[in-house]
């Protein structure tokens, strides 16, 4: 189904394939959601030209995304001997 009109198809004919292939996935979402054709190539136009079309691979989990998510560590240190049980010493 061809949600985009002309001016929209022409915006998305300038993106690289990666942010093309994004945009006809939204296309496809929007018709899905029942969103009407002028209000979805307006929508796609105003990510084009403000250069918002979410880059494909750019989604690295960086340590500050994660920051207060998980309870911090406790920072009692273990000794080798609380760790391991002595080793009994072997007759010969």
């Amino acid at each position: 189904m061809k949600l985009f009109n002309d001016q929209a198809t022409s915006a998305v004919a300038s993106l690289d394939s990666a942010d093309a292939a994004y945009c006809a996935k939204l296309e496809q979402r929007f018709a899905n959601m029942g969103i009407s054709s002028k209000t979805a190539s307006d929508a796609v136009c105003s990510l084009v030209e403000a250069d918002a079309v979410p880059q494909v691979g750019v989604w690295s989990a960086l340590p500050s995304a994660f920051k207060g998510l998980f309870p911090k560590k406790s920072a009692t240190t273990v000794a080798a001997s609380d760790t391991f049980a002595p080793v009994p010493e072997v007759a010969a």
